[in-house]
């Protein structure tokens, strides 16, 4: 090799050991800034991605959805009645497109059996322009490098949008000049139970492990004034779903070749507030045709029957969201379904009603699937 050669090849090296240089030191000042910024010691998203991530045990049924289904179903509980592994991949405002991702990055580690998927009508009817991205960035953050998280981040955000889902510190980037903000951000992760990843505690509820939070809060439904505030069902229902139903094919699809038995859920609400924003029918007839377009059975447990499943204020910690007593109740009827289920010796018309309002049900079933 001639000299020219030679100085062209260390050259290269030079340059290429350079970039990676400034790679590593971007990354670390990336991690600095997220460390010193973010102040993430009281998420449970932070717990639950861990957990996913860190758990030796195998995984065979996967709840995905909101805080109505990290609120609803204990996989602990639903472990000990069935037998089977379960976990909550749960999540505040979860779209179906981080439903999707998120599923793709459980079946990296684990074989997955089951997926209950939440389907609460709110999360259908959303255009992608008008979705809020926290719910999708508490995710992304904790995710580990992957081409999965790559096609997160990049298929569901706008190109003017990548900055903030990439770099966390960015969305509050005003806080590095706070000097007592981030005096409290260090004290905080500075802990013994930060750094262990410690179930985080609040007042009146707890992350309980493997995604679900357990709360002992209770509503009091005579306190409430504002009954005529809450949106009406046909409102909320008013609006484009070609984005979300998109991702929702896409679950639907990675089951069937993943051979995992998709059941569609929706966890209970309660009966006062169903009532004022109803009819109700209107959104269980389209999440119901839903499910028969796709062949998936689909469990709505607002029209289960009483004498399996009643739920009084005491199971709520408010109008929309179950605490731990009405969870353990949940999580008990489920896994009474799940082994008929797989069985399909389960007869779904024993423990729901066809409607949940009779004088509704000519209007309701008039919905009709895009």
């Amino acid at each position: 090799m001639n000299s020219n050669k030679k100085q062209s090849v260390r050259a290269g090296i030079r340059f290429v050991a350079m970039a990676l240089l400034v790679l590593l030191l971007t990354e670390l000042l990336v991690q600095a800034c997220n460390y010193l910024v973010v102040d993430d010691s009281k998420s449970y998203t932070r717990l639950t991605m861990h957990e996913l991530y860190e758990t030796k045990e195998p995984i065979d049924t996967l709840f995905l959805g909101s805080s109505h289904c990290f609120r609803a179903y204990d996989p602990q509980l639903f472990t000990e009645l069935t037998g089977k592994t379960a976990f909550n991949l749960g999540s505040s405002s979860q779209n179906y497109d981080t439903s999707y991702y998120l599923l793709r990055e459980a079946l990296r580690t684990h074989e997955i059996k089951t997926v209950y998927l939440d389907m609460h009508y709110k999360f259908l009817f959303v255009d992608k322009n008008d979705r809020d991205l926290v719910q999708a960035n508490i995710i992304s953050d904790y995710m580990k490098p992957s081409g999965n998280k790559l096609e997160f981040l990049t298929r569901t955000a706008e190109l003017s949008q990548l900055t903030n889902r990439i770099f966390p510190f960015r969305r509050d980037w005003e806080k590095l000049g706070d000097l007592s903000y981030l005096k409290e951000v260090w004290k905080n992760k500075q802990t013994t139970a930060y750094r262990n990843y410690e179930p985080v505690v609040l007042e009146q509820e707890r992350y309980a492990g493997k995604g679900f939070v357990y709360s002992e809060e209770e509503l009091d439904a005579e306190a409430i004034t504002w009954w005529e505030n809450f949106g009406r069902v046909e409102e909320d229902m008013n609006s484009t779903v070609t984005y979300t139903l998109s991702y929702l094919k896409r679950i639907v699809n990675l089951c069937r070749e993943e051979n995992i038995r998709l059941i569609f859920v929706t966890a209970p609400s309660f009966e006062k507030y169903l009532k004022v924003i109803g009819p109700y029918d209107v959104a269980h007839a389209y999440i119901r045709d839903l499910a028969d377009q796709y062949g998936v059975p689909y469990l709505d447990f607002n029209l289960c029957r009483k004498e399996y499943l009643s739920l009084g204020e005491e199971s709520f910690l408010d109008v929309d969201h179950l605490n731990g007593k009405g969870a353990v109740t949940l999580t008990g009827l489920l896994a009474e379904l799940d082994s008929g289920l797989c069985s399909g010796k389960v007869n779904i018309d024993e423990y729901f009603n066809p409607w949940y309002d009779e004088k509704s049900a000519e209007s309701a079933s008039g919905q009709t699937v895009p």
